[in-house]
């Protein structure tokens, strides 16, 4: 009998253990993930594969419309069409200077512009841009290095009213005035343009002598530009023989008033007034673009 209790509990104890893994048993609860509704499977974007970054490419120049394009060698530029009709350039080969005291008599391989059929005669200066290769410059004469650092000098601080603004070639007389100053980018430098006269005596301002200036670096150091264009003005004298009304004599003692009336009057003209017109001979520098290579 006892056998029996013992076989009845060792069979529901089995059971038991079998009844834990029935097949029709439910599994307990888990959490069912929701599907997605449609508005979130819009919400679901793709990302997008990354374009591959292009180097940026130099858009050719372009002339304003009054400009014509030129080239000198392997400098470019635009000219304006109705100051010149055309541009002729050359080389001018190494000059040693003379003697170590006369500055403005040497030069090195010089690139030189002409402008042709320019509509002003000058005196004493071509109406033209002089292209130096700096350290060139600097070997032959080592006055020049002294420029070059005052005008670097300059075309930092730009002060609107600069007493000298330092120039090449050096000329054997004194810039009488530094009228109508304006600081200019042109495409691979930066300069200074003003309007001057070069004289060794108190003189009046006059048609036949003015100049407009425009003095540069290139921003790789390589070479110095420099521009001279004859320019008129219903403010300067007919020329140089013509004689102040007061007389010579009592002009000359009001020199130095007169040369400041002179700067600040040129200050207030439109560029128009001049003749040929400021702002095309500022749109020509502006232009200029002169490579590393720019003289052989």
């Amino acid at each position: 009998m006892k056998r029996l209790y013992v076989l009845l509990a060792l069979c529901a104890l089995l059971f038991a253990a079998l009844a834990c893994n029935l097949p029709w048993e439910s599994p307990p609860d888990t959490p069912e993930t929701p599907l997605p509704t449609d508005t979130e499977e819009a919400a679901i974007v793709e990302p997008t594969p990354e374009e591959p970054i292009e180097d940026p490419t130099d858009e050719p120049y372009t002339c304003a419309p009054d400009m014509v394009p030129a080239t000198a060698l392997s400098v470019e530029f635009c000219y304006p069409a109705g100051v010149s009709s055309g541009i002729s350039h050359r080389i001018e080969p190494e000059k040693l200077p003379s003697f170590e005291g006369e500055p403005w008599d040497f030069n090195p391989d010089t690139l030189f512009i002409d402008l042709l059929n320019y509509p002003v005669n000058g005196m004493y200066q071509d109406a033209q841009i002089i292209i130096y290769p700096i350290e060139d410059y600097i070997e032959i004469g080592p006055s020049v290095a002294t420029t070059i650092t005052e005008l670097e000098i300059l075309l930092i601080a730009q002060p609107p009213e600069p007493d000298f603004v330092p120039f090449l070639p050096v000329y054997n007389a004194a810039q009488m005035m530094q009228g109508n100053v304006k600081y200019l980018d042109f495409r691979n430098g930066y300069g200074v343009r003003f309007i001057t006269q070069y004289g060794q005596a108190a003189s009046p301002i006059t048609n036949d002598t003015a100049v407009y200036h425009f003095m540069g670096l290139t921003e790789d150091g390589l070479y110095a530009i420099s521009a001279t264009f004859p320019i008129n003005h219903d403010l300067f004298y007919p020329d140089i023989l013509t004689e102040p009304g007061e007389g010579w004599m009592a002009f000359a003692e009001g020199f130095d008033v007169y040369i400041q009336n002179m700067e600040s009057e040129l200050g207030m003209q439109y560029p128009e007034s001049f003749i040929p017109n400021l702002r095309l001979l500022d749109e020509m520098m502006t232009s200029l673009l002169i490579p590393a290579d720019a003289i052989p």
